[in-house]
């Protein structure tokens, strides 16, 4: 299978961003077979939480840039963002290490078997 992640991340190099503040996301696909991983591209977001203030519209907003991913990664994320987002079929991770790093262990720790990821594949 191949999945969709999308990483908090500033830099593109290290999962450094709350998921509320990010203003980009790094997508990559997870090819579990041949445990692998690519990056396809960055999306830009209008980050949805303000100084700690969000509103649900700002998480629509964000959802539908991400909406063809399974799973988010982030140095951090909230209880608010992160029901919303299980709610909408998202696996949600707090991995706050290198991107290489956190595909790694995603990978490693075999995560869409665990957490039964949703079948958002690569088009």
């Amino acid at each position: 299978m191949i999945f969709k992640i999308a990483i908090a991340s500033s830099d593109g190099v290290r999962t450094d961003r709350h998921f509320g503040q990010a203003d980009e996301f790094c997508i990559y696909s997870l090819d579990t077979e041949k445990e692998d991983c690519e990056l396809l591209g960055k999306r830009e977001v209008c980050p949805a939480c303000h100084g700690g203030e969000h509103q649900v519209g700002s998480f629509d907003d964000v959802l539908a840039v991400l909406e063809d991913v399974s799973a988010v990664v982030a140095q951090r994320v909230g209880y608010g963002a992160e029901s919303y987002l299980k709610s909408h079929g998202k696996a949600v991770y707090q991995i706050p290490l290198d991107i290489e790093e956190a595909l790694c262990r995603l990978l490693e720790e075999k995560r869409w078997e665990a957490d039964k990821w949703q079948l958002h594949t690569k088009n």
